[in-house]
């Protein structure tokens, strides 16, 4: 690959991101949030960032804590950031020119739509989940799954066309172009897997600081058919919004090549999801911070527009609200914050550039 990457965001997916992309050739710059570079400052320590099980070797990328050397560095810049550090680089970037910059945020969860009155980029694109399945501790990120192929959208689907090419060599394994961001938003399928066997195994994290594992022994029979429920109320929204989208089991069966008939089963077998515990260690953890108030809550505000009430879906925010003393209802990613609020759902899908058809079978829907 011929063209430097500024990948913001030195946290498990950004270090797995820049291993790839250096073990591949590219040129890297690596940033953090100075308050928040404790693995850059460890992989500047140990003389560079160490890569293993899924991509093995020691590389060497440029480190900063200065984001207008990574806006400098690179056209394409990379976010990598949890959902509720979004608002925060959307502010830090706004400053900047950044016209000739194509930004695509990893995972989105709705960032395209957040970052659109604030960023003026040639392209705002995003994914529905992140490429790799890793764990980042101090200089060592340890990749334990890569992706058969990611899904990917950008908000004005007309304009990135000639720059496909260059976007899919970012990324180590074929890309999937959905049609629209709301598409990618609604197949962030985190939102499923996470957030529901966090509050059901709630008291086992909490006494054993997250000693267990989380998909085979966390993700029960009787847990996975409340996550399946989830599931269906996404498919649900998804189709009221004109989109057909694949059940979660198959969505994880595609990007680890597996054949589980469901979530339990998946769970309990999965080699890559079962190398470690990955269980949190307490509530403050992204499976809640970033799953429910930047997934789960407007995948329900979706839900409402389009005549659905999503009752399982708005049962697991409202557990996880009680439990972290938090209305995620009010702080979450909402239509109002999106400035979606007063828009019909027609209206949402013209504006992320829907085709006309997806638009006609969305308003077939409300008949």
């Amino acid at each position: 690959m011929d063209f430097p990457v500024s990948i913001i965001g030195a946290g498990h997916c950004g270090c797995a991101f820049a291993a790839d992309l250096l073990h591949r050739g590219s040129r890297v710059l690596l940033y953090s949030h100075p308050e928040h570079a404790r693995n850059l400052r460890a992989i500047h320590e140990a003389g560079g960032l160490q890569s293993a099980i899924k991509i093995e070797g020691t590389f060497a990328p440029e480190l900063s804590m200065d984001l207008e050397k990574a806006v400098q560095f690179s056209r394409y810049l990379i976010i990598t950031v949890p959902a509720y550090g979004h608002d925060d680089i959307i502010e830090q970037l706004a400053p900047f020119d950044l016209s000739q910059h194509v930004v695509i945020c990893v995972t989105g969860n709705f960032f395209s739509l957040a970052a659109r009155r604030s960023l003026r980029a040639k392209a705002l694109l995003e994914t529905s989940s992140s490429p790799y399945a890793s764990r980042v501790e101090n200089a060592l990120v340890r990749i334990l799954g890569i992706k058969s192929r990611m899904t990917i959208a950008a908000l004005a689907p007309d304009s990135i066309g000639p720059l496909r090419l260059e976007v899919a060599q970012l990324f180590s394994m074929p890309l999937t172009w959905l049609g629209n961001v709301i598409e990618v938003g609604l197949s962030c399928i985190t939102g499923v897997i996470h957030p529901t066997p966090t509050l059901l195994n709630l008291g086992w994290i909490e006494s054993t600081k997250g000693d267990f594992y989380f998909y085979r022994q966390g993700m029960s029979k009787s847990v996975a058919t409340v996550m399946e429920q989830v599931d269906q109320e996404r498919l649900q929204v998804a189709q009221a919004f004109g989109l057909d989208l694949p059940a979660t089991i198959d969505v994880m069966n595609d990007f680890y090549g597996g054949s589980y008939a469901d979530l339990a089963t998946f769970a309990a077998h999965s080699i890559e999801h079962n190398m470690n515990k990955v269980a949190p260690a307490t509530l403050e953890h992204r499976f809640i911070s970033q799953d429910v108030p930047y997934v789960l809550v407007p995948w329900y505000e979706l839900g409402r527009k389009a005549g659905i009430e999503c009752r399982t879906i708005r049962s697991v925010i409202h557990l996880a609200s009680l439990a972290k003393g938090t209305d995620y209802l009010r702080t979450g990613r909402t239509l109002r914050k999106l400035g979606l609020h007063l828009l019909e759902k027609e209206d949402i899908l013209e504006l992320v550039g829907a085709p006309r058809s997806v638009v006609e079978r969305a308003s077939l829907q409300a008949s």
